[in-house]
């Protein structure tokens, strides 16, 4: 068994991940924002999922990224109930004060990038668990196929 730790490896992955997101929000050069938003969208998402399906999503992402989705977590209560409209201003809560990029921005780039980087099945599986409307959200983009230039024409 190896029992090296490389930590270089582990934050060239988180790098890569926010170097992904903030392309995507058109924002490049704001790796802060892409960090707001990783962590206000995956909070958000993880907050309105069953808990069974928290740890499957958290098993498939790097460990400094599953430490950021799990940071604070408190599975009783699981999932919160929350319309569309209550997801996404949970999102914009989330990412705090300033409104440098809106929550549907900020969705829409982590959840392209979530779907690069980990089992689509299993952020179909979550999409699932949700009630219709948040599904919807899901539905407006093809998270899947989505390339920079398409979320770019996305972006206000």
């Amino acid at each position: 068994m190896n029992t090296n730790v490389s930590f270089e490896k582990q934050t060239k992955e988180v790098e890569q991940w926010l170097t992904e997101i903030a392309e995507f929000m058109d924002a490049p050069e704001r790796k802060d924002w892409a960090l707001n938003a990783l962590k206000a969208v995956m909070h958000t998402v993880r907050d309105r999922t069953t808990l069974q399906e928290v740890f499957h999503l958290s098993a498939q992402l790097p460990v400094l990224i599953r430490g950021l989705y799990l940071e604070g977590y408190k599975p009783t209560g699981k999932p919160m109930k929350m319309n569309a409209t209550e997801f996404m201003r949970m999102i914009s809560d989330n990412m705090g004060p300033g409104d440098e990029v809106s929550a549907d921005v900020a969705f829409r780039a982590v959840m392209s990038v979530l779907y690069k980087k980990v089992s689509p099945g299993e952020l179909d599986d979550i999409k699932g668990s949700m009630p219709k409307s948040i599904q919807r959200l899901w539905d407006q983009i093809p998270l899947k196929n989505l390339s920079h230039q398409n979320m770019n024409s996305l972006i206000n």
